[in-house]
């Protein structure tokens, strides 16, 4: 018998702050658009805890759509996984391990990404950066958290989170230019070629942009 995975909203409480602490920390929001960008964030994946632990939306309306009933356990209730056991016929534990192995990669990358992007942030103490993962996207840590999106939508699909993740990377995409501007404005000639050779957000190219360090700005 497969045990009710959901209603665990302590759980779901806990997440909810780990995420708004996380995201704070990194984010560290100035502006009402850097706020406004972590609002989305966070609301993401308030709404993803609550499915994933709280109440299955989800679920419960594809069931009712699909005139079938999907599984309440967790491991059998990863809608991808059901998907690769349909597909395969290999059983939902299979279906499960490839979901959550693949998950686990795309979530550890992007937090790694998002770590090291602030740490050599960090380190160049109000500095120009264009070295480290900048050298490859001018906006390694907001590529990271696009990537940890990623991740959990291929570990928990819900209808919610899938409508809400273009409109997040939207935000993040707006508050890159918005930054980029900034920049342009405080460092135009070193920033201008710069942006020449490195891409904004996705790693399709590579210049080798020279680092120059304590002319004081944000990247």
């Amino acid at each position: 018998m497969i045990d009710y995975a959901y209603g665990a909203w302590v759980t779901v409480a806990i997440l909810i702050a780990f995420a708004w602490t996380f995201l704070l920390a990194l984010l560290r929001p100035r502006t009402r658009v850097e706020w406004r960008s972590l609002g989305m964030t966070q609301a993401f994946f308030v709404a993803l805890f609550v499915e994933m632990f709280g109440f299955p939306l989800t679920i419960y309306v594809l069931s009712s759509l699909l005139g079938t009933t999907l599984s309440f356990g967790h491991v059998q209730g990863h809608l991808l996984g059901d998907i690769l056991d349909a597909a395969t016929g290999l059983g939902p534990a299979f279906g499960w391990i490839v979901v959550m192995g693949a998950s686990t990669v795309l979530i550890l990358a992007g937090t790694m990404l998002v770590a090291r992007a602030w740490k050599v942030l960090y380190a160049a103490r109000g500095g120009l950066v264009m070295h480290g993962p900048y050298a490859y996207v001018r906006h390694p840590q907001y590529l990271g958290l696009m990537v940890v999106v990623v991740g959990f939508l291929v570990q928990w699909p819900t209808l919610i989170t899938l409508a809400m993740a273009p409109f997040l990377f939207w935000a993040y995409s707006r508050l890159a230019r918005k930054e980029e501007q900034e920049l342009r404005q405080r460092f135009p000639t070193a920033y201008e070629g710069y942006g020449q050779k490195v891409p904004r957000l996705l790693p399709l190219r590579r210049g080798n942009p020279v680092p120059i360090v304590n002319e004081g700005g944000r990247a």
